[in-house]
C-alpha cells in the first residue's frame, strides 16, 4: 500500500509540473507577442523613414568626407554640401590645394567661385567634384526613375538603384545607407558597372531642413 505521505508527495509533484507547464505556455505566448509587436514597430519605423527620405529630403546641409578610388590612387576630400531651392553647392575644405573652391550647380548651369586654379586645370584634375551625382537630391531622383529597391540590414535601411540610362560605366550603381534609429543618411556608395566602389561619401554631420 502507498502511504499517505507518499501519495501527497506524488500529488504535489504533479501540481508543480502543471504549474511549470502553465508558466512555460504563458511565457511563450508573451514572448511571441512581444517579438511580433517589436517586428511591427521596426517595419512601421522602416516604412516611415523610407517615405521620409524619398518625399521630404529636398533641402539639407551636410559635412561630408568623400573618398574617390581609381585604379592606382585614393583621394580624400572634406566638403560642405548645401541643397536649397534647387541650388546645389559644394565648398571644398580639404585638400589645401583647392581649399575654398565653391561649386554651384543650378540645373544645367555650373559656376566655380573663389578658386586659384585655372578653369582648364579644374576640369582635368577635379572633374568628379563637378558631378551632380554627389548630391542626395540627385540620388533620390535617380532612385525614383530607375530599377531600385530598399531593405533593412544591421540597423540600417539600404536604398539601391541601378542607373540604366547613364552612359558612364564609372557611375552605374548607387547605394545609400540610412540609420534606422535616427532616419539620417550615413553613407552613399557610387559603384561602376562591375560593382566596385569608386566614390564613397560619408555623412559626418547632416541637417535635413
Amino acid at each position: 500500500m502507498i502511504r499517505k505521505d507518499e501519495l501527497e508527495m506524488k500529488k504535489m509533484k504533479q501540481l508543480v509540473c502543471i504549474i511549470c507547464l502553465i508558466i512555460l505556455v504563458l511565457f511563450s505566448i508573451l514572448y511571441y507577442k512581444n517579438l511580433r509587436n517589436g517586428n511591427n514597430i521596426i517595419n512601421k519605423n522602416k516604412d516611415k523613414i523610407v517615405e521620409y527620405i524619398l518625399n521630404d529630403l529636398k533641402e539639407y546641409e551636410a559635412k561630408i568626407e568623400m573618398i574617390v578610388t581609381s585604379n592606382k590612387t585614393e583621394n580624400i576630400y572634406e566638403i560642405e554640401q548645401t541643397v536649397s531651392e534647387g541650388l546645389s553647392v559644394q565648398r571644398v575644405i580639404k585638400p589645401e590645394s583647392i581649399e575654398g573652391m565653391i561649386i554651384e550647380l543650378d540645373g544645367n548651369n555650373l559656376k566655380i567661385l573663389n578658386t586659384k586654379l585655372q578653369l582648364e586645370k579644374i576640369y582635368n584634375d577635379y572633374d568628379i567634384l563637378l558631378n551632380n551625382s554627389l548630391f542626395l537630391n540627385v540620388f533620390i531622383e535617380e532612385y525614383r526613375n530607375n530599377i531600385s529597391k530598399n531593405y533593412e540590414e544591421n540597423g540600417e535601411i539600404i536604398f539601391e538603384t541601378k542607373l540604366n540610362n547613364n552612359a558612364s560605366t564609372y557611375i552605374k550603381h548607387k547605394r545609400l545607407y540610412v540609420d534606422l534609429e535616427t532616419g539620417k543618411p550615413k553613407k552613399l556608395e557610387i559603384k561602376d558597372n562591375t560593382q566596385k566602389t569608386k566614390i564613397c561619401i560619408i555623412y559626418n554631420d547632416i541637417e535635413i531642413k
